[in-house]
């Protein structure tokens, strides 16, 4: 008994003592302790990090990111680094901005035309939930150095890895068309140019931006943003929309829809909008590419907070102009709002026109142009209202918003087209427990090219061979998203 006793007291003093034992549950901080865990200075620790630290030419490197002495010295007094935040800039930003792509911008436009301002607060709602879901993936990465996939594949094991992978792709798969339905719309809408047409095309340029991607992923990335920041120009024709301060607020506080089946499926759709499930795999995925430590999470976060708000902000935007501009009700035929719709809408606002002057006492177009009855000479009616829509605005004011509208949708469908192609391909090379970094020459990373490449085929084949161009495929998608996000 006394043998045994010993044993005891001999292994407890010894867990104790070595930094080496692991604490159950707990992941280590960059510097390699574990929180909980003693930390023996007598021993020597750095042999056992997770994160490694060596010296070059009076530098260190953690994680292949080159850190200079004055770096260590900021970390150590926890100063605020703006040219480090720049540097970090872009995971955030970029999958954010991917968020509000020309489906999401339809979806707005359609809570706009049927329910005018009561998916505002929605909206600015939804700003704190986009930033709390993404920001919990970069703590996941970070801590983690995983992605979605395989930080699954390491916790619940490989056939829910294998589920979640199926799923990620099929989502990216549907996301992907939908992108190329919103690009067909948009040409078709501005320049009357076949949707086929501008679908080759999309596919053509795509399939370019995946191979400049051997010029590295901060390439991409920046490319990325820049695409992506072509969308902040409706945040900019908010202010031309006439909107009115006392009708918004009024607005903004109106639940009497909050029962109807419309209603809920938009409210769905700008849900899912928001908070897709492909984003939250690409950011804890670009954050382990970026390399992204500990120490940089404040810099992050406000990367993830900046592309929240900009983000946001172009979704409410554009329901307070079309609801201002285009308000139909739910049972006006003419509430399905295409880019030809938010042309004309814009051209009017950049004229002037406002609805008193076209009809005194006027503040919505339905003062003007009453929901036609529903009996044969409807489409008589409607094709009036058409004609009298282009006297609003003159030929300038629609031709600057009909460039205006065309660069704001082509660079939100083209930066999450970007995303959705490089995510899948790092979910599937994280199952397959293959290197993530697709950005290599072609002969370095053939199978990532291809996936990628694939990928874009099998969307454009589902463009041109079916109808996805229209409005209800944008809704439709966003309310898949907002119903998968559960799952995921």
């Amino acid at each position: 008994m006394s043998h045994l006793n010993h044993l005891a007291v001999h292994e407890k003093t010894s867990l104790l003592a070595s930094p080496k034992a692991p604490v159950e549950g707990r992941i280590p901080l960059d510097d390699g302790t574990i929180p909980g865990q003693p930390n023996n200075n007598n021993n020597n620790n750095n042999a056992t990090t997770t994160t490694t630290t060596t010296t070059l030419n009076g530098s260190d490197t953690e994680n292949g990111i080159l850190l200079s002495k004055k770096d260590d010295a900021e970390n150590t007094t926890h100063s605020w680094n703006w040219h480090r935040l720049f540097r970090i800039l872009g995971p955030g930003l970029m999958v954010c901005l991917a968020d509000t792509d020309g489906p999401c911008l339809l979806t707005a436009a359609q809570s706009g035309a049927q329910y005018q301002y009561s998916l505002v607060l929605c909206q600015l709602f939804l700003m704190w939930v986009l930033y709390a879901a993404q920001e919990l993936t970069v703590r996941l990465a970070v801590c983690t150095k995983l992605g979605t996939t395989a930080l699954i594949r390491e916790r619940f094991g490989a056939p829910w890895a294998w589920f979640a992978v199926t799923l990620h792709v099929l989502m990216c798969w549907i996301g992907q068309a939908s992108e190329f339905g919103a690009m067909g719309l948009l040409l078709e809408d501005a320049f009357q140019i076949p949707r086929h047409t501008t679908n080759t095309i999309q596919v053509i340029g795509l399939s370019g931006i995946v191979i400049l991607g051997r010029w590295g992923y901060r390439f991409t990335e920046l490319l990325g943003v820049a695409f992506g920041s072509l969308q902040l120009v409706f945040i900019g024709l908010l202010f031309c929309s006439q909107v009115q301060p006392t009708e918004l607020w009024r607005g903004m506080g109106d639940f009497s829809h909050i029962k109807e089946d419309t209603y809920e499926i938009l409210l769905a759709g700008n849900i899912g909008a928001v908070i897709m499930p492909w984003m939250l795999y690409y950011h804890q995925s670009a954050v382990c590419e970026r390399q992204i430590c500990r120490r940089d999470l404040p810099y992050e976060r406000t990367d993830t907070a900046l592309g929240a708000v900009l983000a946001q902000g172009v979704m409410t935007a554009m329901v307070i102009s079309m609801g201002s501009l285009r308000y139909y009700t739910t049972e006006d035929p003419r509430n399905q709002l295409g880019f030809g719709d938010m042309i004309r809408a814009y051209a009017q606002a950049l004229t002037g026109t406002t609805f008193g002057e076209l009809q005194e006492g006027a503040t919505t177009i339905l003062d003007v142009q009453p929901t036609p009855p529903l009996l044969l000479e409807q489409d008589e009616v409607l094709a009036r209202y058409e004609q009298e829509l282009s006297t609003w605005y003159t030929p300038t004011a629609y031709t600057t918003a009909k460039w205006v509208v065309v660069l704001g949708v082509t660079g939100a469908c083209t930066v999450a087209s970007m995303v959705l192609t490089i995510t899948s391909v790092w979910s599937v090379t994280e199952i397959l427990n293959m290197d993530r970094d697709l950005f290599h020459p072609i002969q370095e990373r053939p199978l990532q090219y291809a996936l990628q490449l694939g990928g874009l085929l099998l969307a454009y084949g589902l463009s041109i061979s079916t109808d996805i161009s229209g409005p209800w495929f944008a809704v439709l998608t966003q309310t898949i998203n907002g119903l998968l996000i559960l799952p995921v």
